[in-house]
């Protein structure tokens, strides 16, 4: 995981709104949190934590989704709950984990 952390303040694109270095990204408002695989790739093994910090569900979106699929993969990231994302030379980004709150 790098070692940086970025709290958002509107919709966020990893490696665009965010440097590369983020591992771990705090949804700080009603807004969403992309990973493009075609545009931002990361490096393989790169894993960021995406926590959500406000008190409703915030969405976490994989484009083009992996495995082949041509379509976005999204994930409804609850309050307090977190979602890690994994990058693969293979597949680009894809959903590692989901870790409820409490």
């Amino acid at each position: 995981m790098r070692g940086e952390t970025h709290t958002t303040t509107g919709a966020t694109t990893w490696g665009d709104d965010t440097t590369k270095e983020v591992g771990i990204i705090k949804i700080n408002g009603g807004h969403a949190v992309d990973f493009d695989s075609t545009n931002y790739p990361g490096e393989p093994g790169d894993l960021v934590a995406v926590v959500n910090v406000t008190a409703t569900a915030q969405d976490v979106t994989i484009a083009p989704a992996p495995f082949g699929d041509a379509t976005a993969d999204t994930v409804s990231c609850g309050a307090g709950d977190t979602v890690t994302v994994l990058y693969s030379e293979d597949n680009g980004w894809f959903f590692f984990s989901v870790a409820a709150a409490g």
